[in-house]
């Protein structure tokens, strides 16, 4: 029996969003479905995919390997099927990102959709996550770069990597806590995203898990501003390493390896399933490669996290 294009499919995309429900709705067809084609692929390639022992599906380490053949196999496809039909693609993407997203990876991305979809115009919006999920949802997105989306029924997420995260400060205030504690924190002013956020969060939480408040605290939604004031010595906080780099190497800011460790925020690509038509699984193929290439994430085996 011949591997299929839907076997594969539904293979990659059960891996990617994580679920048979997700890919089911991704692909405009049953879980049943989902299900019997991922199967069948087992059977043809006599091995098994994924783990099944637990609530939520996770690829086998066989299944990890796999996917990298599907994920070739699949762009490959999608080339061939818009040879010639690419660069025809015009209309509008309206396309959200949040700061770090856009200040470290958006342009070269842009770059890339530009060169191959030269007729398509491009609307950006730069925003916290927060704004970017209720744009989706309310359909003034077709697609975001945000971390930890709360989207609808209409919308697909791509996980492709976890965003880390530093304690930052300003060489000038010589914090020598080595490891820089919840408690080092008092006193100090923390500068920070205006809730809701995924960052405010992370600040919130990690302070929390050392039985210290949120005292003492500036919120902006500009990640440049609290970097500014982080630079200048007037604030303290937590960072996108990403963002991070040019800041560190010239000695702007120094890192504060931190107890406990900063946990991640889980990175996506999210779209509105039916934008752009075919085009739009081409769309979000080259955004992820492109992300991936500037290795702006820690990277991810290809299964949602739990």
């Amino acid at each position: 029996m011949r591997i299929t294009l839907s076997q594969l499919e539904a293979f990659y995309w059960a891996a990617k969003l994580g679920s048979i429900h997700a890919a089911a709705r991704h692909l405009h067809v049953t879980q049943p479905a989902v299900s019997s084609r991922i199967r069948e692929l087992e059977s043809t390639l006599d091995v098994q995919l994924f783990d099944r022992s637990r609530q939520r599906i996770t690829l086998t380490d066989t299944g990890q390997s796999a996917l990298r053949h599907a994920e070739t196999a699949l762009h490959s496809s999608r080339q061939l099927e818009h040879f010639g039909k690419d660069r025809t693609l015009g209309g509008k993407l309206r396309l959200g990102a949040d700061e770090c997203s856009a200040n470290v990876g958006l342009t070269a991305v842009i770059a890339q959709l530009k060169e191959h979809y030269p007729s398509l115009a491009l609307e950006m919006t730069v925003d916290v996550g927060s704004v970017l999920n209720r744009k989706l949802n309310t359909g003034e997105l077709d697609m975001a770069l945000l971390t930890n989306p709360a989207t609808s029924e209409e919308v697909s997420d791509v996980f492709i990597g976890w965003m880390p995260f530093h304690w930052v400060a300003s060489p000038s205030l010589r914090i020598a806590a080595d490891p820089f504690k919840p408690e080092h924190a008092r006193g100090h002013h923390i500068a920070t995203h205006s809730p809701p956020s995924t960052l405010y969060t992370v600040v919130e939480n990690w302070l929390g898990s050392g039985g210290v408040d949120m005292a003492g605290l500036s919120t902006t939604n500009s990640l440049a501003l609290i970097s500014r004031l982080i630079g200048a010595g007037h604030a303290i906080g937590i960072l996108p390493v990403p963002l991070l780099h040019d800041m560190l190497s010239m000695g702007v800011l120094q890192a504060l390896p931190s107890d406990p460790p900063i946990p991640p925020a889980r990175f996506y690509i999210s779209y509105l399933t039916a934008a752009h038509g075919a085009h739009i699984d081409s769309i979000v193929d080259i955004t992820r490669d492109t992300l991936t290439r500037l290795n702006f994430l820690m990277p991810t085996q290809g299964v949602e996290p739990q």
